[in-house]
């Protein structure tokens, strides 16, 4: 083995990619320390199980079984059993609630905002206002340690010093420890640090009128600790300290390496703390923009540091001088940049207040701590007109969540008089399987609670209670017993068990809420509920395969392309066109020259298709997209008689009013083939396509690229793309988007599998209107933050919504046993020790739960989806000369169009030279695009877009990885994901050389990053510009062809022109006669186009054909064209000869001009 290891050089694993098992070894990896450096030794081993002395299971090879243990038979053949059902891989469970709750998150988790509401109290709830803000300062560790390919390991980060800035009621108070103050600085600092916090957290609660703390208010909040960017760098810092015997980490939720919140629990001072970041709530950026936008003055300024003029070795000896830092100092291999002599001035100058550098390192990091004081409080106060306690929430989309359905829920009154909804399910009856089920739970929750179980209702009590559960209502809110609405016993002392005397039938959420529970609370919950059925607002999903349904479909928006080179004056408006006989799909190139790109944007597209406003181009439920509600009722289709029912309520003319019911639907279609040509270069259904990236599917093209580059092939991939079918599988589609395909698009379901039906509301109307007119007053007063806030919360709105919690993992703190026990197990993900005895484990749980409306997160995509689409095909397509544009590019709410305009006009004509129906624009476009100049209210109309971007030409190679030009090429916008431009300098020949040469440019990203649980600085190399674009079939022409269902790219996909033979050129009825004065010494190259009417049998798009007596006439079989410089050429037209018969007459005007 050891010899292997020295003559290894790894292997490429494309080419065992279409090998369907791949022999797999053990290795037993141990790390050691040699001369300073940590070494990794790798030792296959032959018998696991004997290494171990533990079982492991042969399906997943990861579960692991001590034969010691007594359970362990037991253990062992009931987990194989599962994982063999499961493949070997961990199956999710998800587990819903079982009845219908109203959504809302800004009561729900905020115990002391639920109880003074409930007692009529909420004006006296104010949020967390006092709070602790900190921020550590590093020292390098040169270790220039080289890892993968091309990437290193610059410097290890190490605690330098810590500063913390205290807000209380006395006012604000800074404390600050350094290593002058000992190695142990952090738990000094700690230590301080919960003395502060205990005032800190005396001044948040609520006070008497005595001056004491009102215990009947329910206030447990931990004392917040907020750093800047603290999750991904400072708690990694001092995680190891956070563990001891004085205070213990109580919750960690995050992962290893991204920290979101921790809870520190004090054992001594029963004081919790929580660790959060305050870049949460707000979108990525640096700490001086932050201070900026949401600060204000000369206080919340900061300052500039050399982190890199110092290391581990000569720390003490910089710092400890007192002459100012020197101008090269400053320089940072991280940023890759140097400070301006204006900058150094000022540093100069203020360096003079300061004996030596070590107190310069205590003001500036004092000053960072501070400086985040004034933007938390804006923040606070910002989110605090909704009711919304900011630090009661994890990020930003959390509490714009809670701000949306706050506003839903803002007329609501908890003595307002709500009548019982109306239940349209079927009525309930009682079943002997369902009470004896009843009957073993009463038992087993009254022998957990202690309570006397000798008259317990028995399974012979069944006849008493299916006429009592028949004849009677709900004892508390008075709602029928429907199987929507499920009955069960709630008892009326809670004193006592569940006996026959001691009952009353209530429905199962009158008895979650009210079970010894305060009486106030139970009443408030009661009446959220009415209210919430009669606004039919969201609710939870109970039905666990709508659930698994909705989470499949859940997808962002589209980020695609479709041509990849448009250069003014170079490059031509491509057309594909599908050939129905043939079944074929070809590229043709027209002979409109592109003249110049346009890009629109939505305005904030999700908060505008929830927005519930009117529209003129909205033809469905009334003139607008309303958001769903409730679960009301599911069909499946099972037979013709059912699919027939899913059928009609789809196609239903109701859809066309305001009683148009909402759905979501797994259906089955296609576009009917006799219209594909009006869609195939825009293809309206964006759905998830789960492909191979093998050469039948992607194209020659893009797999010798990929393979030309060392880019893996053969893979699996799942990508949401722009499709013409349903690729032969099931998709769920919501009302909106279904109807828009059916009607507008020729969209045929050739099978329907299920219906969900939801009920329909326009509660979220007030809270988008509010909040874009917020924004826009922001943005006039010049309040950048308050603009910014406002966008991030609109924006953010619906992700709680969606919130994949099958995904998230759980980070526990663990102790060396408890460690060991957790690696057995098939759920052990990663672990990283902290300290002697205590462990970071990082699991993958089999079992999550969902308790957020996903409905409403579907609703909003697929709502987005169609009002994308129906922009272009209900008001480009109608007003706008389609055969002179194409579209090059798309992300979520933007799309890139290539024009062939007026050339005689600069780049800034944008549609203008392409409308043919100039009646319908006029009319029109007022709904979508602004109509008075610097009227930003106009700009940012709900359901309205804008131009974002124009220049002459475009190259996009890849998603979200374009460059487009703007001032012919002196000035350009590069879009690149995953790459930092501000340090990799990318030019346009380098995507042009990725075009032409295949060539792949390589970036290096430098970063900060924990590296062997060690935070360091890294210098990452990466592909940064590869052209790799996998959701289309791209052809050599840099044109993309969608997937077509049954056609394979080698089989069915051609670029560029087709030919004519001699055969097909006898079937033009018309063609133009050259004077027998222009001869092949005159003109070499010549165009003439024709109308498509003239012709017969000849397949559409441009063709290259020969004549006697020139080399090579092009011409075009859609449109009449009118060349310029036409005059070099004598034209005879109106008949057409041939071997001197005429063969035509009633003329036709056709250009020709010379090329060469």
């Amino acid at each position: 083995m050891t010899d292997l290891l020295k003559t290894f050089e790894g292997l490429d694993i494309t080419k065992y990619a279409n090998i369907e098992s791949i022999k797999t070894i053990d290795i037993l990896v141990v790390k050691s320390i040699y001369e300073g450096n940590k070494i990794s030794h790798a030792f296959a081993i032959a018998n696991k199980q004997a290494l171990t002395g533990l079982k492991f299971c042969p399906h997943c090879n990861s579960k692991a079984f001590d034969p010691k243990d007594k359970n362990y038979s037991r253990d062992y053949e009931k987990h194989i059993i599962k994982c063999e059902n499961n493949e070997g891989k961990i199956v999710k469970k998800v587990k819903l609630d079982y009845i219908q709750k109203p959504f809302v998150p800004h009561i729900m988790q905020n115990k002391t905002y639920q109880y003074l509401l409930a007692n009529g109290r909420q004006h006296e709830f104010k949020p967390t206002q006092y709070f602790i803000t900190y921020d550590l300062e590093t020292v390098p560790k040169i270790v220039n340690k080289k890892f993968g390919k091309s990437s290193y390991q610059m410097y290890e980060l190490f605690p330098l010093s810590v500063a913390s800035t205290i807000r209380n009621k006395q006012g604000i108070k800074k404390i600050f420890f350094s290593q002058q103050d000992g190695d142990d600085f952090i738990v000094q600092w700690l230590n301080q640090l919960f003395k502060e916090a205990e005032q800190v957290n005396a001044d948040n609660q609520y006070i008497t009128e005595a001056y004491t703390i009102d215990e009947s208010i329910p206030y447990s909040m931990e004392v917040p600790i907020v750093g800047f960017n603290s999750s991904r760098f400072d708690i990694s810092l001092i995680i190891s300290q956070m563990q001891c015997k004085d205070w213990t980490i109580s919750n960690y939720i995050g992962s290893p390496t991204i920290a979101k919140q921790v809870i520190v629990h004090h054992k001594k001072l029963n004081l919790k703390v929580k660790f959060v970041d305050m870049l949460t709530n707000l979108q990525p950026m640096e700490l001086r923009q932050a201070a900026k936008d949401f600060g204000d003055g000369y206080d919340d300024k900061k300052w500039i540091f050399p982190y890199e003029a110092f290391n581990t070795d000569n720390v003490n000896d910089v710092l400890s001088k007192s002459e100012p830092f020197t101008m090269e100092d400053f320089n940072s291999s991280l940023k890759k940049t140097k400070i301006s002599q204006k900058d150094y001035q000022i540093y100069l100058e203020d360096a003079k207040r300061f004996k030596n550098r070590w107190d310069y390192l205590q003001f500036y990091n004092e000053q960072d701590t501070y400086i985040m004081i004034k933007p938390l409080m804006t923040l606070i106060s910002l989110q605090f007109k909704y009711k919304i306690d900011m630090f009661s929430f994890m990020s930003m989309a959390a509490c714009s969540n809670a701000i949306k359905y706050a506003k839903a829920y803002e007329d609501f009154d908890i003595n307002g008089v709500y009548p019982n909804f109306e239940d349209l399910s079927q009525k309930f009856y009682l079943t002997e399987n369902y009470w004896q089920s009843k009957v073993q739970g009463y038992l087993q929750q009254d022998k957990h609670k202690k309570r006397d179980t000798t008259n317990n209702v028995q399974d012979n009590d069944f006849d008493y209670f299916k006429q009592l559960f028949k004849v009677s209502n709900c004892s508390i809110c008075d709602c029928k017993f429907t199987f929507a609405n499920k009955p069960t016993l709630d008892r009326i002392d809670n004193l006592k068990g569940h006996s026959k005397d001691n009952v009353q039938p209530c429905c199962l959420y009158c008895n979650c809420f009210c079970s010894d529970k305060d009486k106030n609370i139970s009443k408030l919950f009661i009446q959220l509920r009415k209210y919430c059925m009669i606004r039919c607002l969201p609710t939870n999903l109970t039905d666990i395969d709508v659930n698994h349904l909705i989470r499949k479909w859940i997808k962002g928006g589209l980020s695609n392309v479709m041509h990849r080179v448009n250069r003014s004056g170079i490059d031509f408006i491509k057309r594909l066109y599908f050939n129905k006989q043939a079944k074929k799909v070809t590229v043709l190139t027209t002979d409109h020259r592109n003249t110049h790109v346009v890009g629109v944007d939505f305005n904030s597209l999700y908060p505008s298709v929830m927005s519930l406003e009117p529209h003129k181009f909205i033809k469905y439920t009334g003139g607008k997209m309303y958001m769903c509600g409730s679960q009301t009722g599911k069909i499946m289709g099972e037979d013709d008689h059912s699919k027939q029912t899913i059928l009609r309520i789809i196609n239903s003319n109701k859809r066309y009013t305001q009683e148009g019911r909402l759905f979501i639907a797994e259906v089955k279609g296609h576009i009917d083939e006799n219209y594909l040509n009006d869609f195939i270069n825009f293809p309206p259904i964006l759905r998830n396509y789960e492909f191979t990236t093998d050469e039948r599917t992607i194209g020659s093209y893009m797999y010798s690229h990929m393979k030309q580059s060392t880019i893996k092939t053969d893979q699996k991939q799942r990508k949401l793309t722009n499709l013409t079918s349903t690729i032969g599988e099931y998709m769920a589609f919501s009302s909106y988007y279904l109807w828009f395909l059916i009607d507008d698009c020729h969209f045929i379901i050739d099978d329907v599998k299920q219906i969900v039906l939801f009920n329909k509301h326009d509660q979220f109307n007030s809270f988008i209107k509010e909040f874009t007119k917020n924004r826009i007053e922001a943005k006039l007063d010049e309040n950048k933050g308050q603009e910014q806030f406002f966008k991030i919360v609109m924006n953010s709105s619906y992700g709680s919504d969606g919130m994949n919690t099958e995904k998230q993992h759980k980070v526990k703190i663990m102790n060396r046993k408890q460690t060991e026990r957790a690696i057995r197990s098939n759920a052990f993900m990663d672990e990283q020790k902290i300290s002697e005895d205590n462990y970071i484990v990082q699991m993958n749980p089999e079992h999550c739960s969902c308790k957020t409306p996903l409905q409403v997160a579907f609703f909003v995509l697929d709502n987005a989806k169609y009002w994308y689409l129906n922009f272009i095909y209900n008001f480009m397509y109608k007003c706008l000369d389609m055969n002179r544009i194409h579209f090059i590019e798309g992300d979520t709410d933007s799309a890139y169009w290539a024009i062939s305009g007026n050339p005689n006009e600069d780049f800034t004509q944008q549609f203008n030279a392409v409308i043919n129906d100039r009646d319908f624009y006029n009319e029109n476009a007022k709904y979508f695009f602004p109509t008075i100049k610097r009227d930003v209210y106009d700009e940012k109309e709900i359901l309205g877009l804008a131009i974002e971007r124009q220049g002459p030409s475009m190259i996009a190679l890849a998603p979200k990885n374009y460059i487009i030009f703007k001032n012919y090429c002196d000035d350009s916008k590069i879009k690149l994901k995953g790459v930092n431009q501000k340090t990799n300098k990318i030019t346009k020949d380098q995507i042009v050389d990725c075009i032409n040469e295949g060539k792949i440019t390589k970036c290096t990203n430098n970063r900060l990053g924990q590296k062997n649980h060690q935070m360091s600085q890294l210098s990452i190399e990466k592909n940064g510009i590869t052209g790799i674009h996998t959701k289309m079939i791209v052809l050599e022409n840099q044109s993309c062809c969608p997937f077509i269902f049954g056609l394979t790219a080698k089989d069915t996909h051609t670029s560029v022109s087709p030919r004519l033979t001699p055969k097909q050129i006898t079937c033009v009825n018309i063609l133009a006669v050259l004077n027998i004065q222009v001869g092949r010494q005159a003109i070499k190259k010549i165009v003439f186009l024709l109308c498509l009417e003239s012709l017969t049998n000849v397949t559409y798009g441009e063709a290259m054909i020969f004549l006697p007596g020139f080399d090579e006439i092009k011409y075009s079989t859609k449109e009449m064209y009118t060349c310029a410089g036409k005059s070099n050429l004598n034209i005879l037209v109106g008949q057409q000869y041939k071997n001197g018969q005429e063969l035509a007459k009633n003329p036709l005007v056709i250009a020709i001009r010379r090329i060469n």
